[in-house]
């Protein structure tokens, strides 16, 4: 087994900024576009953090219950 080395030629900081640039340059979301995005974040977040609960909800589950709907956990 060959074990790969990492080398960290570039500066994180280099990277960030490279990052920065990169992001400025895209095009901006519409309102209902970035209402969406926060949306779909929201619903990742509440998984993530459920699962380190030890919850059992899919994400699906979460959106139902996020907007008032019933679901069967099975």
């Amino acid at each position: 087994m060959k074990i790969k080395k990492t080398t960290r030629s570039v500066d994180p900081l280099s990277k960030l900024v490279d990052l920065q640039i990169t992001t400025s340059e895209l095009p901006q979301l519409s309102p209902l576009e970035k209402a969406q995005l926060d949306h779909a974040l929201a619903i990742e977040q509440l998984y993530y953090s459920s699962k380190v609960e030890g919850s059992n909800l899919t994400k699906e589950m979460i959106d139902k219950a996020i907007h008032g709907k019933k679901f069967s956990a099975a």
